[in-house]
């Protein structure tokens, strides 16, 4: 049977974010292992964020340029070559985190370049359900790698991060050639001062803004929790081991992509800016919840309804994107969210690494839902001025 070119990219999308994220989950034991305090060991997290703050906003004016298939091809070339030199130099702090900071770079390009080929070959009434199924496929390889990263760390260490990288970029490289990204074409063509116009008006509006502010807030808890809060709390305050925390972190992962898929099948059923508040309003009790879990029984559900909120405001902010934009900007309005997933994955790390250390567990996942809390509000004060917009001008629909 011949798969579809999107079946291929899809494959090369888990096989991409299970290294990335498996390696993800060592990094922090990597930078403890090197004497660094708990609220540093999210710096390459940090790194990674920035890099990928840089690229969403670069891709997405190059995706407004050039093929988004070319743009598949170059992210994971240069993800491989990445990893193979931080290989050998991962004991050079400098080498290390610009290694991270590339990864992070071209992590982003690929998963910007993936859902704007979906969106692009999809039909109008199937934005939602593509996209869901683009965001399954990076969050099947987000259950997967946390698995991988927790055995390889207990038989191989921390030190292993690149190796577990590398190996399945390689594999992810020959799927997307095989799916043809390097024969991709663009769609539309666009100019910088239409670009410029579109990308001015994108920013003036509160809904698309709320959006940005929802994914943002979304990925900044969950990168915070499911890589520095709730692996330290599983492994110092309740004694697992890191083979099971990485099995728990898999197992919510899967809650994840769940969110992600069924997300983006309401999203064309019901209007995507109520799917992303009720992803929102699903992890504000979790928080609380989390931090008395003792054991496997306690600790995983709290953590998996958490995710599974982060899954629905996911894929509902980012179609909730993609659908506010002209055609001509459609990479522009997905770089500009992506972005602010990417801003909410550096400084989650470290937000929730210094939580931690300085007023302990409990307090500092009770400072999360707070947090969380607030912006939830300022999301549904913002996507108002949707319904306000629809009322005043009834045949426009965002």
């Amino acid at each position: 049977m011949k798969l579809s070119p999107i079946a291929y990219f899809g494959l090369a999308a888990t096989c991409l974010t299970a290294g990335s994220s498996g390696a993800a989950l060592l990094a922090p034991f990597f930078m403890k292992a090197h004497g660094y305090s708990l609220a540093l060991v999210g710096i390459p997290l940090v790194a990674n964020g920035l890099g990928r703050v840089c690229s969403d906003l670069f891709s997405g004016v190059m995706a407004s340029f050039f093929s988004s298939g070319t743009l598949l091809v170059t992210a994971v070339v240069t993800g491989l070559v990445t990893s193979v030199i931080g290989l050998f130099f991962r004991d050079v702090m400098p080498v290390f985190l610009t290694a991270w900071t590339l990864f992070g770079l071209t992590e982003a390009m690929f998963a910007l370049s993936l859902r704007k080929i979906g969106f692009d070959q999809s039909s109008p009434e199937r934005q939602g359900q593509v996209q869901g199924q683009m965001a399954s496929a990076l969050g099947i390889g987000f259950s997967v790698g946390p698995l991988l990263g927790g055995f390889v760390g207990k038989w191989l260490g921390a030190e292993a991060l690149f190796l577990l990288y590398a190996l399945p970029q390689s594999l992810g490289l020959i799927l997307i050639l095989m799916g043809g990204a390097h024969r991709h074409r663009k769609i539309t063509a666009a100019s910088s001062t239409s670009l410029w116009r579109e990308g001015k008006n994108l920013l003036a509006k509160p809904p698309f803004l709320a959006s940005c502010l929802a994914i943002c807030q979304s990925f900044f808890f969950l990168v915070g929790v499911t890589r520095i809060a709730f692996p330290f709390l599983a492994v110092n305050q309740r004694g697992l081991g890191l083979e099971l925390v990485g099995t728990m972190i898999s197992m919510s992962r899967l809650t994840d992509t769940f969110g992600r898929f069924s997300g983006g099948w309401l999203c064309d059923r019901i209007q995507s800016s109520r799917v992303i508040l009720f992803g929102m309003a699903l992890g504000i009790p979790m928080y609380l919840f989390q931090v008395y879990g003792t054991d496997i029984v306690t600790l995983l559900p709290p953590l998996a309804l958490m995710t599974m909120g982060f899954g629905f405001t996911n894929v509902s902010a980012t179609t909730f994107a993609l659908q506010s934009a002209s055609s001509s900007a459609k990479g522009l309005a997905l770089g500009l969210s992506r972005a602010s997933t990417s801003i909410g994955q550096m400084l989650g790390p470290l937000l929730c690494g210094a939580l931690i250390e300085r007023v302990g567990y409990e307090r500092g996942f009770q400072m999360m839902a707070l947090i969380s809390a607030g912006a939830f509000l300022l999301v549904w004060f913002g996507l108002r001025w949707q319904k306000a917009g629809a009322h005043s001008a009834p045949g426009h629909s965002a």
